[in-house]
């Protein structure tokens, strides 16, 4: 005879999640799928409701990448909003709108193109995503070096997060203890 427990909503939800994990592509420019990025933004900023993204959809694969997207926020319980910036002069005026407007507490930059990947956008991004309390999760390790909160990336077939401790601590956040063994901490000192 089988027996099942009553388990709540969320717990059903939290098992999916991890089982989806499993086989959802990856998101450009990242090694790790969208449900796992945004399953440890909500470890980290714990309160989060709102993430800002900021992509150039003509060097993104968007019908591909927004379904796995929006999956991944309804299965964690957080709201998604897109800014669009193909041009290096749209770029804070965007970055504004998606603070004050949407205010929003993760920014995630999903690729590091010609566009984000040139020092003007990615320093102006990491500054000012400091200075307004914004967790910014990057496209790669070279950005947490360079000041942004974090970025999951894969090695070796295992999930990986990059951290910038100098900015986890500015911002008041810390990584969960369960992921301590697999986190790599940079400027630490």
């Amino acid at each position: 005879m089988l027996l099942f427990k009553k388990v709540s909503v969320s717990t059903v939800v939290t098992i999916v999640a991890f089982m989806a994990m499993l086989g959802t592509p990856r998101a450009a420019g990242t090694s790790a799928t969208p449900l796992q990025s945004i399953y440890m933004m909500k470890q980290i900023v714990p309160k989060v409701t709102t993430v800002g993204i900021m992509w150039n959809k003509s060097t993104i694969n968007v019908s591909d990448l927004l379904p796995q997207i929006n999956r991944a926020s309804l299965s964690v319980g957080v709201k998604v909003v897109i800014e669009d910036v193909e041009q290096i002069q749209d770029v804070s005026a965007k970055f504004r709108d998606l603070v004050e407007n949407y205010h929003i507490q993760v920014l995630w930059i999903l690729q590091n193109d010609d566009l984000y990947g040139s020092s003007i956008v990615k320093g102006y991004l990491i500054k000012n995503s400091t200075l307004s309390g914004v967790a910014l999760f990057a496209p790669g390790s070279d950005w947490v070096s360079a000041g942004a909160c974090a970025a999951l990336m894969s090695e070796g077939g295992n999930a990986k997060l990059f951290v910038n401790q100098k900015t986890l601590t500015a911002l008041g956040l810390t990584v969960p203890q369960q992921f301590a063994q697999t986190t790599q901490f940079l400027a630490t000192n």
